[in-house]
């Protein structure tokens, strides 16, 4: 199984966030990056090989601790162990090292010229996990991280309240959040349940 971002791609995007993704047009806009890396603003190479992104500032995770730029490596670390399962690690192949510049920066150098960097760290697919949390949770020891996987800490707009294990979910505002005009709903409530073949018997059924 996946141990790597268990959740749909809804649990993802209001909990744990990627540094970029596509707007609604398929524009790539930065959602914990400070700005979209390019050839243009220095942020890639003109070899094609290094990557840098520049995280914004002032994000904090939903316990209140600093984002940074550390996180974003342990994520690599994390995901790029065999013994770990991650689910989206084939967008971590192509990196040769990752490194932490400063608590802003982070720069990715890959292992051959790459016309098309933006996978990493790049949609719901790829976000980032906090090494706090997650950091005794690496290789096979993530099998038994059964409550970090349900109850993450991230640095969405929301966070999850309650987690009944096939048949609901409870978001609530993460009061950490960055955009003080947002999230717009009070909560978020997600009602699942039943068996895999149940659900797919009513999916044929109808």
């Amino acid at each position: 199984r996946s141990t790597l971002f268990p959740y749909t791609t809804l649990f993802r995007s209001v909990v744990i966030e990627p540094l970029a993704r596509f707007n609604d047009v398929g524009e790539l806009i930065p959602v914990l990056a400070a700005e979209i890396p390019t050839t243009a603003n220095g942020g890639f190479s003109e070899d094609l090989t290094t990557l840098t992104w520049k995280l914004k500032e002032g994000v904090l995770w939903s316990d209140g601790t600093p984002f940074t730029a550390d996180d974003v490596v342990f994520t690599y670390e994390y995901c790029v162990d065999p013994a770990t399962g991650c689910g989206a690690v084939n967008l971590f192949q192509a990196i040769d090292t990752i490194t932490a510049v400063d608590d802003a920066t982070v720069e990715i150098i890959f292992k051959e010229a790459r016309p098309y960097p933006y996978e990493a760290f790049v949609t719901a697919t790829a976000p980032v996990l906090q090494r706090a949390q997650f950091g005794d949770c690496v290789g096979a020891a993530a099998a038994q991280c059964t409550q970090e996987n349900f109850e993450p800490i991230g640095t969405g707009p929301y966070v999850v309240e309650e987690f009944l294990s096939n048949d609901s979910v409870l978001f609530l505002p993460n009061d950490n959040y960055r955009n003080p005009n947002q999230p717009y709903f009070s909560d978020v409530f997600i009602k699942g349940g039943g068996s895999a073949e149940d659900a797919a018997r009513a999916v044929l059924e109808t």
